[in-house]
């Protein structure tokens, strides 16, 4: 029913409301902080511009939807980050449970559900680059506050140190903030070109 339709629109924006948390982490100092809304605008714009530029053969509206539906799941279990001490694995289910619940008024719920399996799961090419561009925006939302002076590692917290990886990147004293989330993340999106050579000679020195 069309009525559903609007239900699930009034269930789904709720992530207009919600604060990424990697922002609030790290104590970004910005008057507001981004939305997940905004992050999945962001994902959206860089597929869209990524698939301009790559030779790739996908579906490139599978992506922009995959991107979008997934997050569904932070509504039911928060915008989980690495800083987090909490086994991803054991939030699967519950997650999987939530974005079915949001979505099951819709005719495509079972597709809808099916696309957050798949994107979680990483089954498919289309997956593979729309976790790509997931980790990536990310990166680039953090180089930019860096940029802008907004975040720094001066900003880094004892605890926060719990995560291995980016205590080895931290006591290496090799790198910024924006190069540890880079190297960080980069597993996802260096089979796309996207590697350390390329973020210090072309990523990196680019202005905002």
């Amino acid at each position: 029913m069309l009525e559903d339709a609007f239900l699930f629109y009034y269930k789904a924006t709720k992530i207009k409301d919600m604060l990424r948390q990697g922002a609030v982490q790290w104590g970004v100092k910005k008057e507001r902080l981004e939305s997940i809304a905004e992050h999945i605008y962001g994902c959206n714009i860089l597929a869209i511009s990524l698939v301009s530029e790559l030779d790739l053969d996908i579906d490139l509206g599978k992506i922009l939807e995959m991107l979008t539906i997934h997050e569904l799941e932070e509504i039911v279990i928060g915008d989980v980050t690495p800083l987090d001490d909490i086994d991803k694995d054991l939030l699967k289910d519950k997650a999987r449970a939530g974005v079915h619940e949001i979505v099951k008024g819709l005719r495509k719920s079972e597709t809808l559900t099916k696309l957050t399996d798949e994107y979680n799961e990483q089954t498919s090419k289309e997956a593979k680059f729309a976790k790509a561009i997931d980790k990536l925006e990310c990166v680039l939302e953090f180089k930019k506050y860096q940029d802008l002076g907004q975040v720094s590692l001066a900003h880094l917290k004892p605890e926060m140190l719990k995560n291995k990886e980016l205590k080895r990147y931290v006591d290496s004293g090799k790198y910024d903030l924006a190069d540890i989330f880079f190297m960080y993340h980069m597993p996802y999106f260096k089979n796309f070109g996207i590697d350390e050579k390329y973020w210090y000679t072309k990523l990196k020195p680019l202005n905002i």
